[in-house]
């Protein structure tokens, strides 16, 4: 089996068309890490996406701040903002689609979650530091994380963290659209970058009067 993982959206349905369309043809499953929307102009849209093309996906904390399962108030202003528009734009649909999620999930030799398996919502994994505990419950050989919109792979013992980016709001200076693939039986795992109409989603943005700090942050990757 070879797999595509993927992670943090966010509502950017052109980062993620742009990715699907690499992975297409090349990937016998797809895997989504969580936050499917927020801060982005597309969240039905992009809920639609994943539904339609059978991607597993656990939640991720804008996912179960949209359904009110988590406080607003934990969220710096401008997320805060952007998951209150979220809330108002979310089809009863896709809400019931995000309510279903799991917060974990196991492929194998491999599982999903969106922080960390300490705390699957809010747990940042930024180093080897603090993902010690995690390593410490981890089932499977690998696990794959997201939550921190950057890149990162760490070892211990025989065991692999892996964070593959974030698809719509890239935040390690690299602004094109993340993900990786992954080859269970050979344990490799390759970060892929791909281009996207950064302009057209930050028209969009503006024009759903979405907080310009999340517009503009875009275009740096950061």
């Amino acid at each position: 089996m070879r797999y595509g993982i993927i992670a943090d959206v966010h509502g950017n349905l052109e980062a993620l068309l742009s990715v699907l369309d690499a992975l297409s043809g090349r990937m016998d499953r797809i895997i989504c890490l969580g936050d499917i929307i927020g801060y982005g102009p597309n969240p039905n849209e992009c809920c639609d996406l994943i539904k339609r093309h059978d991607i597993k996906s656990v939640a991720g904390n804008h996912e179960k701040a949209a359904l009110g399962e988590m406080p607003i108030e934990w969220f710096n202003p401008a997320a805060a903002c952007a998951i209150r528009w979220t809330q108002a734009e979310l089809t009863e649909p896709n809400r019931e689609f995000i309510k279903g999620l799991p917060l974990t999930m196991e492929f194998g030799d491999f599982a999903a979650v969106h922080g960390g398996l300490v705390s699957p919502l809010e747990e940042y994994l930024e180093n080897i530091f603090t993902a010690v505990p995690t390593f410490n419950l981890m089932r499977t050989r690998y696990l794959f994380v997201g939550h921190t919109h950057r890149p990162l792979m760490l070892n211990y013992g025989d065991k692999k963290i892996i964070n593959p980016g974030s698809v719509g709001q890239p935040r390690d200076g690299d602004p094109r659209a993340a993900y990786v693939t992954f080859n269970p039986e050979s344990g490799e795992a390759i970060l892929h970058r791909v281009d996207y109409d950064i302009q057209g989603v930050q028209e969009k943005m503006r024009k759903a009067e979405l907080p310009a700090k999340l517009i503009e942050r875009l275009r740096s990757g950061m």
